[in-house]
């Protein structure tokens, strides 16, 4: 019988879990109740883990060891280069590697690294890696409120390296692929290019759906879930909102900056598209936006997910969490 994994994303606004079994993949996107999240993460933990555990319940989800794509808030990843040493050292060292983005002392946080193999470019007597580092605190955390839900969390995974996991298994083994996605998240969007097993370029903006939201309910006199609801629906009169057209028109300057940026440091680059993922992705003004000032067409999701069943850009990161989820 195939092995079964699963894989939890946790966004600003909803929930999603991918099972990987065989060939087959199954998403499922389920909105978190209002006020369980804000910008530094989950509010509630008890009532977090009884809405996990009534979700595992409704969508029956296996049962098991699964990973989660840590929010990209609450973990630093980025491409870094250090000297050759053994696996003590370069656990004494990768710390530092971080000094700049962490607060209090180093003992406090944990390290982790993957190697990347060898590409030109890359200086002798020197290992690239994807590095990450988190608080302990907010990991202990997940495994608590995983574990009241029945629920044994075994990876814990940045989201850039559950992108890496993904692409990894659409190339297979024709060599390094060449990926632009663009996250469009609640309280933020992180424009995100991946190439073989590294992040070559990334930027974290401090808008999203959220943005758009407030924007349609100041227009139409309603609530920001409303709003949001009514956005998710497609409803004409919430997507014509001039401010939603601000949002969307920042969105594609900024994907516009990144790419340009990853072109000129990557002359041989070549990017075929943009993947737009997150809980926006289907909103056609943002669609539009993005392939008249861009200037790259918007490829599908679901070519990376081909055997998935539910919405392939809601779950992106879910399902590279679980292919990686050992």
């Amino acid at each position: 019988m195939a092995r079964i994994k699963v894989g939890f994303d946790i966004g600003g606004s909803s929930m999603k879990a991918a099972v990987v079994q065989g060939g087959g993949l199954r998403v499922e996107t389920v909105r978190l109740p209002e006020k369980l999240m804000d910008e530094n993460g989950i509010t509630m933990p008890n009532a977090f883990s009884q809405f996990l555990k009534q979700t595992v319940k409704e969508l029956r989800l296996p049962h098991g060891p699964a990973a989660l794509a840590l929010p990209a808030s609450q973990v630093i990843c980025r491409l870094v280069s250090m000297p050759e040493m053994n696996q003590e050292q370069l656990m004494m060292n990768l710390p530092y590697e971080f000094a700049d983005f962490i607060q209090g002392a180093p003992d406090q946080y944990f390290c982790d690294y993957a190697l990347c193999g060898k590409v030109p470019g890359d200086e002798e007597g020197t290992m690239p890696m994807m590095a990450a580092v988190a608080s302990k605190r907010q990991l202990e955390q997940y495994i608590r409120m995983f574990a009241r839900a029945g629920v044994r969390l075994k990876k814990l995974v940045p989201q850039e390296m559950a992108l890496i996991e993904l692409c990894r298994a659409q190339a297979g083994g024709e060599g390094p692929g060449e990926y632009c996605f663009v996250d469009l998240g609640h309280q933020q969007t992180r424009i995100t290019v991946v190439v073989g097993d590294r992040v070559q370029a990334t930027r974290r903006l401090n808008f999203g759906g959220r943005d758009m939201d407030l924007a349609i309910a100041e227009e139409l006199g309603v609530d920001a879930f409303l709003a949001g609801t009514y956005k998710m629906g497609g409803q004409q009169s919430a997507l014509a909102v001039p401010a939603v057209a601000d949002v969307c028109e920042r969105l594609a300057v900024e994907i516009l900056k990144v790419v340009n940026f990853y072109q000129f440091t990557y002359r041989s680059s070549n990017l075929a598209g943009v993947y737009l993922v997150g809980g926006g992705a289907a909103l056609e003004p943002l669609r539009q936006a993005i392939e008249n000032t861009a200037g790259l067409p918007l490829l599908e999701p679901g070519e990376l997910l081909k055997a998935a069943s539910g919405s392939a850009a809601d779950g992106l990161f879910a399902a590279g969490a679980a292919m990686g989820g050992g």
